[in-house]
């Protein structure tokens, strides 16, 4: 099976047909549809057991306690079955073609170092969510992607499953955002990935979506917003980039228990002299 179509879903029984839909007009069909519901309290479960009674795609459906989406794609990662891991979220869907373009894409794949591919996103009125990569391929890290070449797109990531599996998100008991690109920075350290200019997905930003409230969410979940910047602020990025990761590390870390300890541990020396020195 070459992809696995993994939806994490929490109270989207209002919107997540869409997405069935899309799932049944797509033109390549090797693919599962694999979904963990992140404990919801709405129809979502009885939906989606009545798309499965349908029989028209091959779909797995599994429920866990409310953690998170990325403890909701460390389940996932555990049950897919396709050779690439595609995460499109509950409020989204696909274009037609959108399968048949990543198999088109895989193609072209050079690097033995290679996690996956990644397209462009599509707002619903089929405008690119900022044109700047539009049409283009490139083969580099998510890191060199946004920082060394300054692509700040809005992609479509669909990642090796063999890989993922290597990079599950930390577990912090209690807290239930951790951002996606924190796994993207680590994968960076070590593999590339293929970009390519062509719209492979479709969403908006909804009002109960995790896009809509990152910094109120960060704010909730103040361990992953530390790990997160500490190691962005570590990485082999511009030096201007690195200071503001050490600004917003440093911004939450005020109410943490043992503040200087946990800053030694996490910051190096020499970035807390860049911090102190660019305060």
């Amino acid at each position: 099976m070459l992809f696995t179509i993994f939806t994490p879903a929490y109270n989207r029984g209002y919107i997540i047909e869409n997405l069935y839909q899309s799932l049944l007009k797509q033109s390549f069909r090797d693919f599962e549809w694999l979904i963990v519901d992140d404990g919801s309290t709405d129809n979502t479960e009885a939906l989606i057991q009545s798309f499965i009674a349908e029989n028209k795609l091959n779909i797995r459906y599994f429920k866990q306690k409310n953690q998170g989406k990325h403890i909701a794609i460390n389940s996932g990662l555990k049950e897919a079955r396709g050779f690439y891991f595609f995460t499109v979220d509950s409020d989204d869907f696909l274009p037609n073609d959108s399968l048949e373009i990543l198999q088109q894409e895989s193609n072209n794949i050079k690097k033995g170092n290679n996690a996956g591919l990644i397209g462009l996103k599509s707002y619903t009125n089929h405008q690119i969510i900022k044109r700047s990569f539009d049409g283009q391929q490139m083969e580099c890290s998510s890191l060199d992607f946004t920082y060394k070449y300054g692509y700040n797109e809005e992609m479509a990531v669909c990642i090796k499953t063999s890989i993922a599996q290597q990079f599950p998100f930390p577990v912090i008991e209690g807290e239930k955002f951790c951002p996606e690109s924190l796994v993207l920075n680590r994968i960076s350290q070590n593999y590339t990935f293929y970009y390519f200019g062509r719209s492979i997905y479709t969403g908006d930003y909804l009002e109960d979506g995790l896009s809509a409230k990152y910094w109120e969410n960060f704010k909730k979940s103040v361990n992953y917003a530390l790990i997160y910047w500490s190691e962005l602020a570590s990485s082999n990025i511009p030096k201007e980039i690195r200071i503001k990761a050490l600004k917003n590390y440093f911004a939450f870390s005020h109410n943490i228990p043992n503040r200087i300890f946990r800053i030694l541990k996490d910051i190096s020396p020499s970035n807390i002299i860049l911090y102190y020195l660019n305060k």
